[in-house]
């Protein structure tokens, strides 16, 4: 005899049992007769009835042949079956009494058995029928991802999906019940073992119905298991590594803020553990009002640890108009010194300080009492950048050979990034050494260092990596570049050369040789006419991947053309160019024939084509990335189509979110007609070309980086 569950609990019951509105042990006796061997298969749909109904079956006296949740349930505690109030508490498994005989499902041996049907004939079927799961374990609101994606399969583990939960959930109001939780987790595997069979069985159709439900499953399997994870067991030093982790996977500032917080607000042994850890609080950033109460606790909290201090004033939001003051008034000189007078003590812990700060007078205070402080032991990045006028340092606060004041008196033995926007240190009695990062701009001639100063930091840091320089250059040695001896640089892969007279960029280049270099950026070089620059730049890097030219003033003269095509062949590995107001003949060398610029001593290898005539050289042939802003549409489309017409299509053109609504419709049409794909991605981002060659540099010298991913 074939029984279902669906038969059993679709029986309209009395109000007057024990459990009002349940099938109770009694019933089910009358029902079935004698106690005999029966074998019971529950449809889907009924999953609330089935298990009450499962859980009640063994009170009868019968032994029953369960399948999947039953079973579960049947086994979830030893000896007996579970109370029917632990299956009542977990999916309210009780159905109102004046509810109608449901009828009867199908039951589904096998999906390619035989199939009986209420009326009791069979038939065979290779299909599914579908039908509705609403009332599963596995039921998520129409409204969930999973229900509204195509892929569930693909999409239940993604991070985005967890993140979504984890914001959206409601705090737990008393501590869950192991066992419970337990019988859960076993119903969800048994469910999802389940599916998998059905799944692999209709090989090679596909269930939507099927992934659906296994997705939720699976989905809801893995934040049971979360929250079932006993961390409270967890010894203190393993508790503090995930804080750890938990902190410093934070994507910016104020989340890692939040974070720390967060862990201290959880619960007493929580915030005892997370406030023992220095390390979690080591990184402090001044962006709460004054007097910074937040950040000096933090800085209380990191003990002895390496600090990592940031200093700043609170920026307006992006787009905020400049009649809108900011948020907080600039920091004064007091409060400057209040800050200082807490961070001065503990200079030999310093590791990396960062300070953007607007009003001359208090960065000259830092620089002041930072150079007297004591040895920096082990600051390994020291930044200050100012914002407000004037735009240079003055030459009044300048000895002529830098500023007034060192960096520090001290040795700075583990220092590697250096970086100062708009201030000037004294370059005679600062000797760093060993530097990765150079990053110099906005002084007067008078604050910059001389040529030897200059040649000796260079000279000291063998394994530079970037360099750059905007309105900031070596002074000139004498009336002659020639006399300069260049230094040998075989680590630089990134230099930046910008806002500076023709004569300082050519000078600049003199104080150095880097064949290596494969990101070469030249910004507002304006004022005059370029073109010996880009004489001297033809044949000094040949490597270089990523060109970025802005606003650079070339005449357009026949020297000029000649200067620049010949400048664009020496460098046959370029991948990347991203321009903006740059002149149009500057780029209409791109589709220049190389053959009409060359000397006569330089030889060219003929390259024949199938027929026998010579194939036209192309400048740049790996050139096949453009990124543009500020730049007018039509010579954009010139220029992609030109280098279609001459065999070297563009894969990919980029431009900015800000820059789309300045191109015509009809320009950007050409662009997308001739090259392989248009993207726009938002000014902060960089491109996957991009990212891909900073990869490549940093491998180009065995550095272990892990460079960011930035979507599109």
């Amino acid at each position: 005899m074939l029984w279902t569950l669906g038969d059993l609990v679709g029986i309209k019951t009395s109000g007057k049992s024990p459990a009002r509105g349940c099938i109770t042990s009694r019933l089910l006796r009358a029902i079935l007769g004698p106690p005999r061997r029966c074998n019971v298969v529950y449809p889907i749909s009924s999953l609330g009835r089935l298990l009450w109904t499962a859980a009640l079956l063994p009170h009868t006296g019968y032994k029953c042949q369960t399948t999947g949740l039953a079973h579960c349930f049947l086994n979830t505690t030893s000896p007996g079956p579970p109370h029917p109030l632990i299956v009542l508490s977990l999916y309210k498994l009780t159905f109102p009494a004046s509810a109608r005989p449901q009828s009867r499902y199908t039951t589904i041996n096998h999906p390619r058995e035989s199939i009986r049907n209420p009326g009791g004939t069979e038939r065979q079927s290779t299909k599914w029928s579908r039908r509705k799961m609403s009332t599963t374990i596995s039921a998520l609101p129409p409204s969930h991802t999973l229900n509204q994606c195509q892929s569930p399969m693909e999409q239940w583990d993604s991070e985005e999906l967890i993140k979504v939960y984890l914001k959206n959930c409601v705090d737990p109001k008393m501590e869950t019940d192991p066992e419970l939780m337990r019988g859960r987790l076993q119903m969800f595997r048994v469910r999802m073992i389940e599916l998998e069979k059905m799944r692999a069985y209709i090989l090679p159709a596909v269930s939507f119905d099927f992934d659906r439900e296994l997705a939720a499953v699976m989905y809801k399997r893995k934040l049971l298991l979360w929250m079932a994870f006993p961390i409270r067991k967890l010894p203190n030093e393993i508790l503090t590594i995930i804080f750890r982790y938990v902190v410093w996977s934070s994507t910016s500032a104020d989340q890692a803020t939040q974070h720390r917080l967060w862990l201290t607000w959880v619960c007493k042994r929580f915030r005892e553990v997370a406030i023992a850890d220095s390390t979690l609080w080591n990184s402090v950033w001044f962006r709460d009002p004054p007097p910074w109460t937040r950040s000096l606790i933090f800085l209380e909290r990191a003990g002895t640890a390496p600090l990592d201090i940031r200093i700043n004033e609170k920026e307006r939001p992006e787009g905020t108009p400049d009649d809108v003051p900011p948020p907080q008034p600039p920091i004064t000189v007091a409060q400057i010194n209040l800050i200082l007078d807490k961070i001065i003590p503990r200079i030999s812990q310093l590791r990396i300080i960062v300070i953007v700060l607007e009003n001359l007078e208090v960065i000259d205070t830092i620089v002041r009492r930072f150079s007297t402080a004591g040895p920096p032991e082990m600051l390994e990045r020291f930044e200050i950048h100012r914002t407000g006028p004037p735009y240079l340092w003055p030459p009044s606060n300048s000895s002529g050979s830098g500023g007034y004041h060192s960096l520090s008196r001290f040795p700075t033995p583990k220092l590697r990034w250096l970086s100062l926007n708009g201030l000037a240190v004294d370059w005679t009695t600062f000797q760093p050494a060993n530097l990765r990062t150079i990053d110099l701009r906005r002084m007067c001639v008078q604050a910059c260092p001389t040529s030897i100063s200059w040649s000796r930091m260079l000279a000291a840091s063998p394994d530079l990596f970037k360099l750059t320089l905007e309105a900031a250059t070596p002074q000139l040695a004498g009336e002659r570049l020639g006399s300069v001896r260049a230094i040998e640089l075989p680590s630089l892969r990134d230099l930046t050369i910008g806002d500076m007279s023709c004569l300082y960029t050519l000078n600049v280049l003199a104080h150095m040789s880097a064949p290596r270099v494969m990101s070469l950026a030249l910004v507002t070089l304006i004022g005059q006419d370029y073109g010996p620059l880009l004489e001297m730049l033809t044949g000094r890097f040949r490597e270089v991947r990523v060109l970025q030219v802005q606003n650079i003033e070339l005449n357009k003269t026949d020297l000029n053309l000649r200067r620049c095509a010949r400048w664009f062949e020496s460098m046959p590995r370029l991948k990347l160019l991203k321009f903006s107001t740059t002149r149009p003949h500057m780029l209409d060398a791109l589709l220049m024939d190389p053959r009409e610029y060359r000397l006569v001593n330089e030889m060219d290898v003929q390259v024949q084509s199938a027929d026998g005539e010579e194939t036209r050289p192309v400048i740049c042939p790996e050139l096949d990335t453009f990124y543009f802003t500020s730049q007018p549409g039509k010579e954009v489309a010139a220029l992609v189509k030109g280098r279609k017409d001459i065999g070297a299509p563009a894969k990919r053109v980029y431009t900015t979110t800000g820059n789309v609504p300045h191109i015509p419709q009809k320009e950007l049409a050409d662009i997308r007609e001739n090259a392989g794909q248009v993207c726009v991605i938002h000014n902060l981002h960089i491109t996957e070309e991009e990212d891909i060659i900073h990869e490549e540099m940093a491998n180009s010298l065995g550095l272990c980086v892990r460079w960011r991913r930035y979507k599109r």
